[in-house]
């Protein structure tokens, strides 16, 4: 069964001192806002000990054509225990990949025998298609059904998260853009080099600064 959570994006606003905003006027301020805006504080969350989380985001070059798309399976530690990347042809928009890689990312946690897992999107529109929440484009009719018939398989939730939160897979989908062959990884030692960057903060939980 598939099921949906909302991450809030509502942002904290802060007052300025009465002083500080005394001397902005002083000085010409007066065109300054007096509210400014809290910086939000955004990573990736390890999944519960004993669970599995799928990440996975599509890349789509309007000016070019050319798409791909890729995931990662992670365990509670951060360990990758498989990734993919996909170069895609055809592809006519960015809901076009990212749905793309959504039923690759669920056919390969199929074929491991990982049927139950978490799943991450940074895409809204992607977790509202697959959700029933908003309607799906009859172009992409046939992807769904197929993804639809994968997920009978699988016990998934899938999560809209930010983009900040899924900077592995976009990493991964922009090398699956630049490619001309589907790729498959098991070990965190042999992902793209361009992609262990990204990967290592995760793993540690190193924050992004949303401002």
């Amino acid at each position: 069964m598939l099921s949906v959570h909302a991450v809030s994006s509502n942002f904290k606003t802060q007052q300025l001192p009465q002083a500080w905003s005394k001397a902005l006027k002083k000085n010409g301020g007066n065109r300054l806002q007096k509210k400014i805006t809290a910086p939000m504080v955004i990573k990736w969350m390890h999944p519960h000990v004993g669970r599995l989380k799928l990440n996975v985001d599509g890349a789509f070059k309007s000016a070019t054509g050319s798409a791909g798309g890729g995931g990662i399976l992670r365990d509670h530690n951060g360990r990758c225990i498989c990734a993919f990347a996909k170069n895609y042809q055809g592809t006519i928009s960015a809901l076009d990949a990212e749905a793309r890689a959504l039923q690759d990312g669920l056919a390969m946690c199929c074929s491991k025998g990982f049927l139950d897992i978490m799943v991450e999107t940074d895409s809204l529109m992607l977790t509202q298609s697959v959700t029933g929440q908003s309607q799906r484009p009859w172009v992409l009719t046939c992807i769904f059904q197929e993804m639809a018939e994968i997920n009978h398989k699988l016990t998934t939730q899938i999560q809209h998260i930010p983009h900040e939160a899924n900077q592995t897979a976009h990493y991964i989908a922009g090398y699956g853009c630049s490619t001309d062959q589907t790729c498959f990884w098991e070990l965190e030692a042999i992902l793209p080099h361009i992609v262990k960057g990204p990967y290592r903060l995760d793993k540690v939980g190193y924050p992004t600064l949303r401002t």
